[in-house]
């Protein structure tokens, strides 16, 4: 039997992995360790947007992948740990209840006393254009029963799921419980949001388009981008101008860094292109090292880009 052994090269920073883990890997999908391993390699800090990023999966992805993780017992608030455990005004909220699902004697049950379920899980199986399982079920009914959303959000859901090319029960059940989150629960709720969704695709398209990107917009970048278009109005020459900036001071795309270029230029009432300062240059000389020569001093840019983190209207998706 061959052995192998860990590069010594690569033992100067590792990862600390409970053992629990292990046991779990039958029940853990490759999303939810991918996850698993991102969150680990920073410090056990939790950011759903970089997450995301990194991972080319959507926020709401990452967020029902961590869930997987605290219903599994692995992971819990940091501050419920710190907690004092016999001060009931310190306890950490109680996990979801909707986490344990019914088992398949529970939805034949339900199937048996609510016949449109029945009609409503057919709908389903004929928008995914497969037959559900009774894990499928099991999750519609938690969803409809426990996490309070009527049959016509989640179809709605569905819909949207298969839209953009993700027709799998997983994939609704994680989007339904981020939207729950946010108080996204009525159908007009849900449609609104689909539409901010869809509208947000588009404006990440024409972008993706307009730069020649490499790689396509994540869901929080493809957002960003519609607040460039729709929100601040700024022009296909606007943002090439930034892009160019962008990549003249990162040497790669960094959605955040020209979200920051063209959140100043907005605050400042830059809209044309011959309003714009002198852009950063990485080059040696004045213009590198004296900041009076341009509106942006790229050593703030840089620190404040570090703790950036896009902020979202919630009242309006």
């Amino acid at each position: 039997m061959a052995t192998y052994v860990w590069d010594p090269r690569e033992m100067g920073s590792v990862l600390a992995l409970p053992a629990g883990v292990a046991d779990r890997l039958l029940a853990a999908g490759p999303e939810q360790l991918r996850v698993l391993l991102w969150f680990s390699r920073h410090g056990q800090c939790w950011d759903g947007a970089a997450c995301a990023a990194d991972l080319h999966m959507e926020p709401a992805e990452c967020e029902g992948c961590l869930r997987f993780w605290m219903e599994q017992g692995l992971l819990m608030d940091a501050d419920a740990l710190a907690a004092p455990v016999d001060t009931p005004a310190t306890k950490a909220p109680a996990p979801r209840a909707a986490a344990v699902k019914p088992v398949w004697q529970e939805v034949l049950a339900y199937q048996q006393e609510h016949r449109e379920f029945n009609d409503f899980l057919e709908a389903v199986s004929a928008r995914m254009g497969r037959s559900l399982n009774h894990g499928d079920n099991a999750t519609l009914l938690y969803l409809i029963t426990t996490a309070g959303l009527s049959q016509a959000s989640v179809m709605m859901m569905v819909g949207y799921a298969v839209s953009v090319g993700k027709p799998t029960i997983r994939y609704v059940e994680n989007l339904a419980l981020s939207w729950v989150d946010q108080d996204i629960v009525t159908p007009e709720q849900v449609d609104h949001k689909i539409r901010q969704l869809q509208q947000a695709a588009e404006s990440a398209a024409k972008v993706e388009k307009l730069l020649l990107l490499s790689r396509p917009l994540t869901t929080a970048q493809a957002i960003v981008a519609d607040t460039w278009l729709h929100s601040w109005g700024f022009s296909d020459e606007m943002l090439a101008r930034a892009h160019a900036i962008t990549m003249e001071n990162c040497d790669k795309f960094s959605a955040a860094y020209m979200n920051r270029i063209l959140e100043r230029w907005h605050a400042e009432g830059i809209d044309r292109p011959d309003r714009i300062p002198a852009p950063i240059s990485k080059k040696k000389g004045p213009a590198a090292t004296n900041p009076a020569e341009s509106s942006l001093d790229a050593q703030e840019f840089e620190e404040q880009l570090l703790k950036y983190r896009p902020k979202f209207n919630k009242d309006k998706g």
